[in-house]
């Protein structure tokens, strides 16, 4: 089964067309973050609480998945979240604008990018947008979220992290193929399967680099179940979509 990253789609019963995807996202085979390890990192939150995750890239500006916000725009956007049960230390916003991709589609999921303007401005630091294509690229990059930590499991409190190598187009063809994947998507994740991203991590970073040097290399689409041999995480690429979203935010 296809995977939707969303916490929300897996409490509700969404009625999905026979070629949606569906799509579960958590991290899996990570551990836990340490607390602002990084703060760019955005829940964002409706009736349940957390149903995705999202990322600071402007100072009120949020990039997260367009199926994401499919249905209606999150009821509280919070910012510095480390520890899902104590808000210390952590902003909350209200959404004052959504813009989803005008090419998303929720079939392919190509396109998978919505940005959020904030009802304010956030002190955290943003995260910096990659606009250089990696494709061919074996580096290591990492995801973060409070996504499940096994399929079908619950989501934990504490912020995971993960680090896995992007993979090439190629290879990730024919783990999906029949054109599956578009030049919007970027894959990374083990051929063995074990570390991945999952439900409730929807819409969440997927980042490369260190301190000062990390940028935004993609945002947390879709997949095959988590953690599947011979199954990728699937990312909305952040190069691919880099005009329309510098575009939008003003940069």
């Amino acid at each position: 089964m296809l995977r939707i990253f969303t916490v929300l789609s897996a409490l509700t019963c969404l009625t999905l067309s026979p070629t949606a995807k569906a799509f579960e996202t958590k991290i899996v085979g990570g551990e836990a973050a340490v607390k602002g390890e990084f703060p760019f990192i955005v829940s964002l939150q409706g009736s349940f609480g957390h149903f995705c995750g999202g990322t600071l890239v402007k100072k009120d500006w949020v990039l997260t998945a367009a199926h994401c916000v499919a249905n209606g725009a999150p009821k509280k956007i919070v910012i510095g979240l480390h520890d899902r049960s104590v808000s210390e230390g952590t902003e909350a916003f209200g959404t004052s604008t959504v813009i989803s991709h005008p090419n998303y589609n929720a079939a392919s999921m190509d396109f998978d990018y919505a940005l959020i303007r904030l009802d304010g401005e956030s002190k955290f630091a943003p995260l910096p947008l990659n606009r250089v294509s990696t494709e061919g690229s074996r580096a290591n990059v990492n995801v973060a979220g409070w996504g499940a930590t096994r399929e079908g499991s619950g989501i934990p409190k504490i912020l995971q992290k993960v680090s896995v190598p992007l993979v090439t187009r190629a290879e990730c063809d024919a783990a999906y193929p029949g054109g599956q994947i578009t030049e919007r998507m970027v894959c990374a994740g083990l051929k063995s399967g074990g570390k991945d991203s999952c439900q409730g991590d929807s819409g969440g970073p997927l980042f490369s680099g260190a301190g000062k040097d990390r940028v935004l290399v993609g945002v947390v689409s879709w997949g095959e179940g988590c953690a599947r041999a011979d199954k990728y995480g699937i990312y909305s690429d952040v190069s691919a979509g880099y005009e329309w979203i510098s575009s939008n935010i003003g940069r």
